[in-house]
């Protein structure tokens, strides 16, 4: 904690900073996507996370889309009221900002409701994100998974498809699957191409993050390719997953490959939200989340 200044004064979030950001993370019970190592330090538009502190919890300065300051948090331990005056107080004068909390994971939401009245409350259900224990996608067992165990059955049987680890030695290997991908299923959205930047940014970090990931091959072509990052003790996140979409049920062999591959540790996946896409939606929901993580704005 040292190495963090006191709020408003910041510092650039750095890979030193990791232990402390998950620890915190994990004393909250933040499942969150964003208040991982991984997307603060690879999603982002010109400049990554900064951090700071207030007392024992944390706070977070991410860029909008149009620039200027969100802050997340305040998260950790410790009292969480004079935490949240203080953010608000010096977002405000010293930022320029609204006194809002934007995005709060909901157990977060949950611990400044209990002690603080926001004049608005509003909940973000696009950016819920999925969660899933990591076990079910792995086994598929009982009826609510047969389909899923069908789909499965039939690619190993039609084509002998073989899971090979990710290795930090092969990540140019991995980089130029991902140009193939996006060279014959890309279009011209703007989010692929953040995709695309991130994936470039966070990849030679995976492993030095505790990081997992697999490729599916069939006949030595890549046609499929997945990983997980833990965000807190007992829950990763997924941030990517890419598979040939001629080769049906590719995507769902894919899921089941990476949950087999993770350690016993990684009790909980998050998926990430379906952003609002119907189509994603269904097929988020059709793995029987066991619940999410909401998202919530507070202003004051």
């Amino acid at each position: 904690m040292n190495n963090i200044p006191e709020f408003p004064q910041q510092t650039d979030l750095t890979f030193e900073h990791n232990v402390t950001l998950r620890s915190a993370v994990t004393a909250q019970g933040i499942r969150a996507a964003e208040y991982s190592f991984y997307y603060l330090t690879s999603w982002y538009y010109n400049r990554p996370a900064r951090i700071s502190r207030i007392a024992d919890r944390y706070v977070l300065d991410v860029e909008g889309k149009q620039g200027g300051h969100i802050f997340l948090g305040p998260f950790g331990t410790g009292p969480i009221k004079p935490a949240v005056e203080k953010l608000l107080e010096h977002a405000a004068n010293d930022f320029g900002e609204e006194k809002v909390l934007h995005f709060l994971p909901g157990v977060l939401a949950e611990a400044i409701m209990a002690e603080m009245t926001p004049t608005r409350v509003e909940e973000h259900r696009d950016y819920f994100d999925y969660l899933y224990l990591r076990e079910e996608l792995s086994d598929l067992s009982g009826r609510k998974f047969q389909k899923r165990r069908n789909q499965l059955n039939k690619i190993q049987r039609e084509n002998s498809a073989e899971i090979v680890p990710l290795l930090e030695k092969d990540i140019e290997q991995i980089f130029h699957c991902f140009d193939r991908w996006y060279e014959k299923y890309g279009d011209d959205d703007p989010f692929l191409d953040m995709e695309k930047q991130s994936i470039r940014r966070a990849l030679p970090n995976l492993w030095k993050l505790g990081g997992q990931g697999i490729r599916v091959k069939i006949a030595d072509n890549m046609c499929g390719i997945s990983w997980a990052v833990p965000i807190s003790d007992d829950t990763w996140l997924v941030p990517v997953e890419k598979a040939a979409r001629e080769v049906k049920g590719m995507y769902q062999y894919v899921n089941w490959a990476l949950a087999n591959s993770l350690p016993a540790s990684a009790k909980i996946l998050n998926r990430e939200a379906d952003l609002g896409i119907e189509g994603l939606r269904t097929a988020k929901e059709r793995y029987n989340p066991i619940g999410f993580e909401k998202k919530v704005t507070l202003w004051f």
